[in-house]
């Protein structure tokens, strides 16, 4: 989706604001090391697959409740399979995860390849990059305040889009060739409106909470709730709304009659 056509979203649902936060570098045990090879995993009972690579967005000009509705742009899991956009599914070779998590790793274990250019252009309500990767036993996470917006100025060192094209290449990969990603399990976000904002521009009137979907109920002073259903309740989100669109949340109201705009995407293994 363009600037615009966010924006227009934005616009049209009623929602406010939030703005990517700055660089920051994060490496931390997460228990035992490694030792066992990615294409062995699959075999073993109760395994269930691990990221070794994220590639996320998040923060930006959005509207509410979006960021939590955001899937990955990219997750490669222990098992070789990437999963782009929580829609498509590709299985690669041990190599080729191999690869992507070796080069993430050499570029996420130095905070100074997040630092930006001094003088480098800042543009405002962009998206901040964060990748996160997994290897020996360790996690390295590195967030880039707008790192594709900024690339014709090159406002952070070499490495940074050395690893945002490795894996722009596996996800177009991925979109392209891939098959449907579509499990028993969803995420339900749903935002609550003002009793005395209209619904939307259509005039339409909110549609009846849908049967077998439980209602979410946001904490103190919040507005946005996620639920993550599976089974019978992600299957009846689906039938109330069958074609999600990030552009569009359809409004129903809770028994309570609390209108809420409602949106949902598939989870992913490891959510």
């Amino acid at each position: 989706m363009n600037r615009r056509s966010l924006l227009v979203a934005a616009g049209a649902i009623g929602l406010t604001t939030a703005v990517g936060g700055t660089a920051v570098a994060l490496a931390e045990p997460e228990g035992a090391p490694e030792t066992t090879l990615e294409a062995a995993l699959e075999s073993v009972p109760g395994h269930r697959p691990r990221p070794v690579l994220l590639w996320e967005l998040t923060g930006g000009f959005v509207p509410a409740g979006w960021n939590a509705l955001r899937p990955a742009r990219l997750a490669a899991y222990d098992d070789g399979v990437l999963i782009a956009d929580a829609t498509r599914r590709l299985r690669v070779s041990p190599g080729t995860l191999r690869s992507l998590r070796n080069h993430a790793t050499t570029v996420l274990r130095d905070p100074a390849n997040a630092r930006r250019r001094p003088g480098a252009p800042v543009i405002a309500d962009v998206p901040s990059t964060v990748f996160t990767a997994r290897a020996a036993g360790r996690r390295h996470s590195l967030q880039f305040e707008g790192l594709e917006e900024t690339r014709q100025d090159r406002a952070y060192p070499t490495p940074a889009y050395s690893l945002l094209d490795h894996v722009t290449r596996l996800r177009d990969r991925t979109t392209g060739t891939g098959s449907a990603w579509r499990p028993d399990a969803v995420r339900m976000i749903a935002v609550v409106l003002d009793p005395a904002q209209p619904t939307g521009g259509t005039g339409t009137q909110p549609a009846p909470w849908p049967a077998g979907v439980p209602v979410p109920h946001p904490g103190k002073n919040e507005f946005v709730a996620r639920l993550d259903l599976r089974g019978r309740q992600a299957r009846a989100l689906i039938r109330a709304v069958p074609h999600p669109d990030p552009a569009q949340w359809p409004v129903f109201r809770a028994p309570d009659g609390t209108r809420m705009q409602v949106n949902w995407r598939f989870l992913l293994p490891h959510e």
